[in-house]
């Protein structure tokens, strides 16, 4: 999928020995990491109220190390390993600068938040993670979110996520086994299958792993179904591949955790991606019929094939409710796949057609194949009526245009000039087109749609008429004493500007009503006297219309 691929490599110095999250340790007492922290907080502080809240997280560690060997989970070389993970953090994090210092910060909160539940599974995850993490962003700034990074001193793969550092992914993971047994990498295989066997917990009597982090209102530790199947099918191929027998049956014990991550939909059961809720899916479902048909031919495991058979009737009575007509949903009902997802369903159907040539596979394999060559499809919406953009009063400055995409694209429109382009998923959107002082005409503005896999498609618009307002508004108006009732129109301004002109001999006085509505009343205040009165109506582009008032007689200044 184009992601980046790094790799960080542990020089070797002594008096060091090598621990068991790949890095070189000096051999210290067990007040290691109480000793740091003691050091740690007078550095940073002279008060408790103003310590990193770091310093807190690495006590909660301590705490649970020593809670965890108290309880027989891990043995003293585990906690020893485990403490000094968190006191290579604790002496580098008061030295990292702005990003850096956050997304180490944020690994070691996430680790203390497991304090009550450390194990030597765990362990090997979350201290193997934290280790990675330190020495990552000793040297490194951050990277790009979906960066996938390799620590070569045991195999394991982790992904950058924004804000909270490098994470164990199980399903990246399981999907680089999968590929280094499919290379026939002996070392590389042998190497991540026992660092991902090191991790392993159990869960409903099977084995499992487990994520760290919170996703989409999950909190963790969490697991994913497609993860579990994936697994399955890694470990069965590994074990066949190394000709080792215990990858064979660990592969066996994943297998019964799967049963219980399915959930029962419309057609049959679906896949959980995620256990923490039911969202439906499509590239998950088709994954795990493939990592599950993969995992029956090596082990045999007839429930396997019985359960891949189901989920396959499952995914072809849904199939057609995942396609857009233009393209594929992510989720049932939800949002349209992403590329790089779109093109793995496609590459999934097209695997799952060659294996059991069902038509319905075969279908949507050529359907969503299609969709990534074939331009957005754009329609016109009700015509924009003419505009009158000068001066800029609010009242039909900008033309508004209605149109409907049929999948996501970025669309841009233009008429004089090209505007920035804006990403829309597929339905109805509207933009507007507001000139400004421009020559009155027609102008033919043109839609530009350009979809995720690049496809464009160009769209000839309704011309809209650009006014000047040269005509002045309509008013009537009277008198009715000394209040001044009016009723005016004028389709190209939202307001009158207001105002009466008094006169008599040797003397002219201007009464400004402002800008008022058209249709209203005002009390005329107007030195005392007899006056010949006239209504000044403007519009909001300075054409004005006279309404003689006739005589005006006022009783008091």
């Amino acid at each position: 999928m184009g992601r980046l691929r790094r790799s960080l490599a542990t020089p070797a110095k002594r008096p060091y020995r090598l621990c068991r999250y790949g890095r070189l340790i000096r051999l210290s007492p067990r007040g290691g990491l109480a000793a740091v922290l003691a050091l740690a907080a007078l550095l940073l502080s002279g008060s408790a109220s103003a310590k990193p809240p770091w310093v807190k997280d690495l006590a909660s560690i301590d705490r649970g190390i020593d809670r965890a060997v108290a309880l027989g989970r891990i043995d003293a070389a585990e906690a020893a390993d485990d403490r000094s993970a968190a006191a290579a953090a604790a002496n580098v994090l008061p030295k990292l600068p702005s990003s850096r210092y956050r997304n180490l910060a944020a690994v070691v909160h996430q680790v203390a938040g497991f304090w009550k539940g450390y194990d030597s599974a765990r362990g090997h995850a979350l201290f193997g993670m934290l280790s990675f993490n330190t020495r990552w962003f000793a040297s490194h700034w951050d990277v790009k979110a979906g960066t996938e990074v390799v620590d070569y001193s045991d195999g394991t793969w982790y992904h950058a996520f924004p804000g909270i550092g490098f994470e164990f992914h199980p399903l990246e993971n399981f999907g680089k086994l999968n590929n280094f047994v499919t290379q026939k990498n002996t070392s590389r295989a042998e190497q991540l299958a026992q660092t991902l066997m090191d991790r392993s917990v159990v869960r409903a009597g099977g084995l499992a792993w487990e994520y760290y982090f919170r996703f989409g209102g999950g909190r963790p530790p969490w697991i994913s179904g497609m993860a579990q199947a994936v697994a399955a099918q890694a470990l069965s191929r590994a074990g066949t591949f190394l000709a080792d027998p215990t990858l064979t049956a660990a592969s066996q014990r994943v297998y019964k955790t799967i049963p219980l991550l399915t959930r029962s939909a419309q057609t049959g059961p679906w896949i959980r991606l995620y256990a923490f809720n039911n969202v439906t899916v499509l590239n998950a479902q088709l994954q795990t019929i493939l990592s599950l048909q993969d995992y029956a031919t090596q082990t045999g495991d007839q429930a396997a094939v019985k359960l891949a058979s189901r989920l396959q009737a499952a995914a072809v009575g849904l199939l057609p409710r995942f396609d857009t007509g233009y393209w594929s949903l992510y989720s049932l009902g939800g949002d349209e796949a992403p590329l790089e997802y779109h093109k793995y369903v496609v590459r999934l159907l097209t695997t799952l057609t060659r294996r059991t040539q069902d038509p319905t596979f075969a279908g949507y394999a050529q359907r969503f194949g299609d969709d990534l060559r074939e331009p957005p499809v754009v329609k016109q919406g009700p015509a924009p009526g003419a505009i009158y953009p000068w001066p800029q009063d609010g009242y039909r400055d900008y033309s508004r245009y209605v149109f409907w995409v049929s999948k996501r694209s970025a669309v841009r429109l233009q008429v004089v000039h090209a505007a920035k382009p804006v990403t829309v998923s597929r339905g109805w959107h509207s933009l507007a087109w507001s000139p400004g002082r421009i020559e009155p005409g027609v102008y033919t503005p043109t839609l530009r749609a350009v979809d995720v896999a690049g496809n464009a498609t160009q769209t000839e618009l309704t011309s809209v008429e650009v006014r000047r307002d040269t005509q002045a508004p309509k008013v009537s108006a009277a008198l009715a004493g000394r209040r001044l009732y009016w009723r005016g129109s004028d389709d190209a301004s939202p307001w009158l500007a207001l105002r009466v002109v008094l006169r008599r001999p040797g003397a002219v006085r201007t009464l400004w009503l402002g800008r008022e509505n058209f249709r209203g009343s005002a009390l005329l205040a107007a030195p005392r006297g007899l006056w010949s009165a006239t209504l000044v109506a403007a519009d909001s582009s300075g054409n004005s219309t006279q309404v003689a008032l006739g005589s005006f007689r006022a009783s008091r200044g």
